[in-house]
C-alpha cells in the first residue's frame, strides 16, 4: 500500500517540531541523565596525551563511500556519523594543541573531511593551526585497500591512539589487528556484525551499532547534537511503541475473531 504525499509532510513537521523542542530544552538546561560512553573517554583521553607527547591520534569515519545506491543507504549514515565524531574529536584536539591525522575511503568523504575539520579549528579560534597536510585519502571505494593502508601507517607512524568508527566489515581486522601488534590505543566502532565481532576481541574501547550515531552527542555540548540525539530516541521510542500496538491488536483480532482493517 502506497502512502500519500500529505504522510511524508506530516511526519516531516512532526520531526522539526521534536528538534525545535528538544533545541528549547537542551538550552534551558534540562538534559535526560545519559549512559556513560568509555570508548568515548578513551578518545578524550588519548587526545590529552597527545598535546603532551606530540604523537599524532588518528581518526578516520570509515571505509564506505557516499553516494546513492544498492547497499549504499546504510554505510553512507554510518559515514556521516562517522564524519560527526570525526569533527567532535578535532575540535577537541585543536582546543588543547593535540596532533591529529585524519584518513578516508572516499574522495567525497575527503572534501568532505577537510572542511568539517578547519571548521573545528574555527569555532575555538585556531585557524592558524589548521594543516590540510594532514587530512589524507588512503584508498577510493575499496574497504579491503584502506585497511591495508591504515595498516601500513600503523607499521610507520608512533601513533597515540586510532579511533576507526563508521561503516566497516571483516576487512578491519586487517589494520586493527595490526594495531593490536604495535600496542596502538583503538576506539573501534560499526553496525556490521561481522566488524563487531572482531572489533570486540581486539579492543575493550568499542561502540556498538547506535552508539556511533549518538557518540557526536558525547563529545559536546553544543545544543544541536544533543537535540537530534534527543530526537532520535523519541522517534525510536514511538516506533517500538507502534510496532508493541500493531502487534498487540493483531493478536486480539485474531482471537476474537474481528475484520482486518484496510491495507492489513
Amino acid at each position: 500500500m502506497s502512502l500519500p504525499a500529505s504522510f511524508f509532510i506530516i511526519a516531516l513537521a512532526i520531526v522539526i517540531a521534536l528538534v525545535w523542542l528538544h533545541h528549547a530544552r537542551v538550552i534551558a538546561g534540562r538534559l535526560p541523565a545519559r549512559q556513560p560512553q568509555p570508548a568515548l573517554d578513551a578518545l578524550r583521553a588519548a587526545l590529552a596525551r597527545s598535546a603532551e607527547t606530540g604523537r599524532p591520534v588518528h581518526l578516520s569515519p570509515g571505509a564506505s563511500t557516499i553516494g546513492a545506491g544498492e547497499g549504499r543507504r546504510a554505510s553512507t549514515a554510518e559515514l556521516l556519523a562517522g564524519l560527526s565524531v570525526v569533527r567532535q574529536a578535532s575540535e577537541q584536539a585543536a582546543a588543547s594543541g593535540a596532533a591529529i591525522v585524519v584518513s578516508s575511503a572516499d574522495a567525497v568523504a575527503h572534501l568532505a573531511l577537510r572542511g568539517a575539520v578547519r571548521q573545528s579549528y574555527r569555532a575555538v579560534g585556531q585557524p592558524q593551526a589548521f594543516d590540510p597536510r594532514r587530512i589524507e585519502l588512503w584508498a577510493h571505494a575499496d574497504a579491503m585497500a584502506y585497511a591495508a593502508a591504515t595498516a601500513t601507517h600503523y607499521h610507520r607512524e608512533p601513533w597515540e591512539a586510532s579511533l576507526l568508527t563508521g561503516a566497516f566489515g571483516q576487512e578491519v581486522l586487517l589494520a586493527a589487528e595490526t594495531g593490536a601488534q604495535y600496542q596502538i590505543p583503538q576506539v573501534l566502532g560499526s553496525t556490521h556484525p561481522a566488524a563487531l565481532g572482531v572489533m570486540a576481541v581486539i579492543t575493550p574501547h568499542l561502540l556498538v551499532g547506535e552508539e556511533i550515531f549518538a557518540a557526536e552527542a558525547h563529545l559536546t555540548t553544543a545544543p544541536g547534537p544533543q537535540a537530534r540525539l534527543l530526537t532520535h530516541d523519541t522517534l525510536r521510542t514511538a516506533v517500538i511503541w507502534l510496532m508493541v500496538l500493531s502487534f498487540g491488536y493483531g493478536l486480539i483480532r485474531m482471537a476474537l475473531g474481528w475484520p482486518a482493517l484496510p491495507g492489513w
